[in-house]
C-alpha cells in the first residue's frame, strides 16, 4: 500500500522521502490534496530519463510536472534511488485501480 506525501513535503525533506523510497517505500504525492505522481523504488533493468536528486530539490515543480508525464529515475551521487512517474490509467485513492 503507498504512502501520502503532499508535494510541500516532498521538497522540504527530499533526501528522507528518497532513501525511502529506495528502501522499498511506494509514495502518492499530493499537490492540493489531489494525488498527481508515484515515487515508487526503481525496478531491475528499468530504462528512464534520469535526474538528479539535487534537481529535483533545487526544481521541484518542474520535475513534478516532468514526470507527471513520464516515468523518471532519480538518481543519488549517480545510483538510481528512486522513481517519480504517472498515476496509472484508472488510479483510485485508497485503493487499487
Amino acid at each position: 500500500m503507498e504512502q501520502v506525501i503532499p508535494s510541500g513535503a516532498l521538497r522540504r525533506q527530499p533526501g528522507i522521502c528518497l532513501a525511502r523510497a529506495a528502501q522499498g517505500e511506494t509514495f502518492v504525492v499530493l499537490r492540493h490534496g489531489r494525488p498527481i505522481a508515484l515515487l515508487r523504488p526503481p525496478r531491475e533493468e528499468e530504462v528512464t530519463e534520469r535526474r538528479s536528486a539535487t534537481l529535483l530539490w533545487r526544481n521541484m515543480r518542474d520535475l513534478l510536472a516532468e514526470g507527471r508525464r513520464k516515468p523518471l529515475l532519480i538518481t543519488w551521487y549517480g545510483v538510481g534511488t528512486a522513481v517519480l512517474e504517472p498515476l496509472p490509467d484508472g488510479y483510485q485513492e485508497g485503493g487499487e485501480p
